[in-house]
C-alpha cells in the first residue's frame, strides 16, 4: 500500500523530518543549502536546524556544517521499565528541584550513552535535557551508573577491541577516577565535563535486586551552587529523594521485575 500525506501536515514538523533525511542520506548540510531545498528563508531554515541540535539530532562539525548527532542513529533503549520509572521519579524530581532551586534530570545507561528521560526544571537553571544522548564518562549521571559495574566491565567497554566511545585512555583514568569517587561516597560530579559552564552531581537509582536502574542528577551552571558551602544541605535532599523513589520503585515493581 503506498503512503499517502497527512490530511493537516504540520509544516514546520514535516520540514524539520525532511532536514533529518537529507543529512541522513548526504552527510550533512548548510543553512543555505537546507533554506534552498525547502524553498524557505534562510533564518527560518536555521532555526529548524538549531532546534534538531537542541535535540540531538544534528550537531556541527568543525566547518560549521550541519551533521548527523548522537539521536540519528539511536535506537530504542529496550528497557521495559523505563515507562515506570520515570513516572515514579518526576513528582519526587519536581519537588526536589523547588527545594535545592536547580534543575533535575532523570537519566538511563544505553552502552556508551545516558539518555535523559525527565526534567524538572526551575528559573533561571540549565535547560530542558529531556531526550538528550550524552557521553556516560563526562557526565555525573554517567558516572553514577557505570559506577555499578566492575572494572574489568569497564575496561572491556571502553578500551576493548571493538569499542567505539572515542575515550582516550586518560579519559578512561578519569572515569575511573570519578567511578571510585562514586562508589566511596554515593554520589558523582561532574565538572564542565559535558559541557563547559555546567556542574553537576548526581546518584545511583537501584533497584532492590541491587541493579542499578538509573541516575538522577542536580545541574546548574557554574559550580558555586553545588560545591560551595551548601553541597551537604544538596546531598542530603538528593539522597532523599532517590531513597523515596526507590522505596515507590520497590512497591510497584516488587522483585520479580526483570532489569536486565
Amino acid at each position: 500500500m503506498g503512503k499517502t500525506p497527512p490530511m493537516y501536515p504540520t509544516n514546520a514538523l514535516d520540514r524539520g523530518l525532511r532536514l533529518i533525511q537529507l543529512v541522513r542520506d548526504e552527510g550533512g548540510i548548510r543553512v543555505k543549502e537546507a533554506a534552498r531545498e525547502l524553498g524557505i528563508a534562510t533564518s527560518s531554515a536555521h532555526r529548524l536546524l538549531q532546534a534538531l541540535v537542541y535535540r540531538d539530532f544534528l550537531v556541527q562539525d568543525e566547518t560549521h556544517a550541519y551533521v548527523p548527532g548522537p539521536a540519528m542513529s539511536a535506537g530504542a533503549a529496550g528497557l521495559s521499565w523505563s515507562r515506570d520509572l520515570r513516572r515514579i521519579a518526576t513528582p519526587h524530581m519536581i519537588r526536589l528541584s523547588r527545594r535545592v532551586g536547580n534543575s533535575i534530570n532523570l537519566a538511563v545507561h544505553a552502552q556508551h550513552d545516558i539518555r535523559v528521560l525527565s526534567s524538572a526544571t526551575v528559573p533561571g537553571g540549565t535547560h530542558d535535557w529531556r531526550g538528550s544522548i550524552l557521553p556516560a564518562h563526562r557526565t555525573a549521571g554517567g558516572k553514577a551508573i557505570l559506577s555499578a559495574l566492575p572494572d574489568p566491565a569497564l575496561e572491556r567497554l571502553y578500551l576493548g577491541v571493538d569499542h567505539s566511545a572515542g575515550v582516550s585512555t586518560a579519559e578512561f583514568d578519569r572515569l575511573m577516577n570519578g567511578v571510585t569517587w562514586t562508589r566511596s561516597t554515593g554520589w558523582s560530579i561532574s565538572k564542565g565535563e559535558c559541557e563547559k559552564t555546567i556542574t553537576a552531581v548526581g546518584t545511583p537509582i537501584q533497584h532492590r535486586s541491587g541493579r542499578t536502574l538509573g541516575a538522577m542528577t542536580i545541574t546548574t551552571h557554574g559550580p558555586a551552587s553545588l560545591v560551595g558551602p551548601g553541597l551537604d544541605r544538596t546531598l542530603r535532599h538528593l539522597q532523599h529523594a532517590r531513597a523515596r523513589i526507590e522505596a515507590d520503585l520497590d512497591e510497584l515493581l516488587g522483585s520479580a521485575v526483570s532489569v536486565t
